[in-house]
């Protein structure tokens, strides 16, 4: 049998700062869809502890970003803090539209990263010919 918490630590210790972005976000987004879940079957109760991790998630996410006066870090700030809001104004009436705008603009950051993450993959079994990455050392992950 396999023991997935090993599997799962083993991963995330080993993940790159942009990897462990991704998988923040993949988490983040299957808990938005499982909240939506959870509201239409009336279990609000199990939905606030979910709404509470994915609170946690993108406060995580924030404290992540190392430069926040670079341009595309400022853009990634402003993205979570309105992501939090989204979600806060979500679950205050239990709004599944505006939990599914939340859910959504997830996908597509959660998408955005994975691109990074096959990217860093393939360029470390393919180095450029100055054995630099090409996209000039700026890390894109925190």
């Amino acid at each position: 049998m396999i023991d997935t918490d090993a599997f799962l630590r083993q991963e995330v210790e080993s993940a790159t700062p942009a990897k462990l972005r991704w998988l923040l976000l993949q988490k983040a987004h299957g808990l938005t869809l499982s909240i939506r879940e959870l509201w239409l079957a009336g279990q609000s109760e199990e939905a606030k502890q979910w709404l509470i991790l994915v609170q946690d998630i993108f406060t995580e996410l924030l404290q992540g970003i190392i430069d926040p006066k670079h341009e595309l870090a400022k853009q990634q700030s402003d993205l979570y803090v309105f992501l939090t809001k989204l979600l806060v104004l979500s679950a205050q009436t239990q709004d599944t539209e505006t939990l599914k705008n939340v859910t959504e603009i997830l996908e597509i950051e959660k998408d955005s990263w994975e691109m990074l993450v096959r990217r860093e993959v393939s360029e470390s079994y393919s180095p450029s010919s100055s054995g630099e990455d090409s996209y000039s050392g700026f890390d894109f992950s925190a």
